[in-house]
């Protein structure tokens, strides 16, 4: 396996669900950053469930399958249940890649944390506060911890009192995927959700703090426009439509649900911009996404978009829905700023790879072990 060998990273959100999310996008990108690189470690696999496609394609071992308990459960059981998988397989080193940290190791720990959210929220997340309390407390014992923004890093060291000194802050990446799409696919994508004239995206599943209010009351001051929802709203799918129609823009606004790959990047590269609402993100992926398909975004102004979006994605005052209605017109109807906004977001964007990504994150790995 190389020079790098004996590495075990959870790779159990590619057998869920959570494959076509942000933790599956950063799983998968991390390891095909590592392939890139030579580097092909082992997954830590769901027990009863077929191997995920990435296992074959970038040369990936099975280091070890954990049972697969009911859905309130596993989080409080995967400390002890990861414990007793390292002992079985003994790596040089585990890669927890959200909050699957086990009680003890006699190996190298390093935890990523996308983000601290629900407990800077608790009362939106009661339920997952309680599940992942345990987990906030093991920070501190983990040898090394990826924060994929400068403001996680901070909430960790608030929040969960971690020592700054063993923080690692590792970006995302933007998948090679994401460029430009031809006008065939773009034309493809618009037939089949009916939309013919300029439309509205927004990309991701609005839970709270998503605030899908704030969308829809910006997509009413733009009108003329479609706004297209993408993305799995599972369980706030009725939030998502009843929020439409109390902001009156039921009519003109579609709800994919899930879309695959190549249609997410047709739809990115034929809106006219992104609407980006959230009220809080350890990173806020589709920003780069959106600006690294030639479509400018447009955002609040608060947690890590700063970060993300630079100078290049236009960001307003938090929860400033007039703002960000009149920049998402500007960008409609003035083609200079229009075409200066897709120029330095795509320059922009293009700084985020999953290669880079990896190549920091085998240096905090090199830290740790004499691999």
């Amino acid at each position: 396996m190389g020079p790098l060998s004996g590495l075990l990273i959870d790779g159990r959100a590619l057998q869920d669900r959570s494959a076509v999310r942000g933790i599956g996008t950063y799983v998968r990108g991390l390891c095909e950053g590592l392939h890139g690189l030579g580097v092909h470690p082992d997954l830590l696999l769901r027990a009863g469930a077929p191997p995920p496609p990435e296992l074959a394609r970038w040369g990936l071992g099975e280091g070890a399958r954990v049972p697969v308990l009911k859905r309130r459960i596993q989080p409080v059981a995967d400390h002890l249940l990861v414990m007793r998988a390292l002992s079985r397989v003994r790596p040089s080193l585990y890669h927890a890649v959200e909050w699957a940290q086990p009680l003890r190791a006699r190996v190298p720990v390093v935890v990523t944390v996308h983000d601290l959210i629900p407990f800077l929220y608790p009362r939106l997340y009661p339920w997952m506060r309680r599940e992942r309390l345990a987990a906030l407390r093991l920070l501190r014992r983990a040898d090394a911890v990826v924060a994929v923004s400068g403001c996680t890093a901070a909430d960790t060291v608030r929040l969960a009192r971690v020592d700054p000194a063993r923080i690692a802050v590792v970006p995302h990446g933007v998948a090679a995927d994401f460029l430009p799409a031809p006008e065939a696919e773009v034309d493809a994508v618009r037939a089949r959700l009916g939309l013919d004239g300029p439309y509205l995206l927004s990309v991701g599943t609005f839970d709270p703090r998503k605030r899908v209010e704030l969308l829809m009351r910006a997509a009413a001051g733009l009108e003329g426009l479609t706004l297209v929802v993408a993305g799995d709203q599972g369980a706030y799918a009725g939030a998502v439509r009843a929020a439409a129609a109390a902001a009156g823009v039921a009519d003109r606004t579609r709800v994919t649900g899930h879309v695959p790959l190549p249609e997410l990047v047709a739809l990115y590269s034929g809106a006219g911009c992104l609407l980006f609402t959230s009220g809080y993100e350890g990173f806020g992926l589709p920003l780069l996404e959106s600006m690294a398909c030639a479509t400018p975004a447009v955002g609040f102004r608060n947690s890590a978009l700063g970060e993300v979006g630079g100078e290049a994605a236009v960001l307003v005052d938090d929860g400033d829905v007039e703002a960000m209605a009149a920049a998402a017109r500007r960008l409609l109807d003035d083609p200079a700023e229009r075409a200066d906004r897709v120029a330095t977001g795509r320059a922009w964007a293009a700084r985020f790879t999953w290669e880079t990504t990896a190549r920091r994150t085998l240096d905090v790995y090199r830290t740790l072990t004499s691999m």
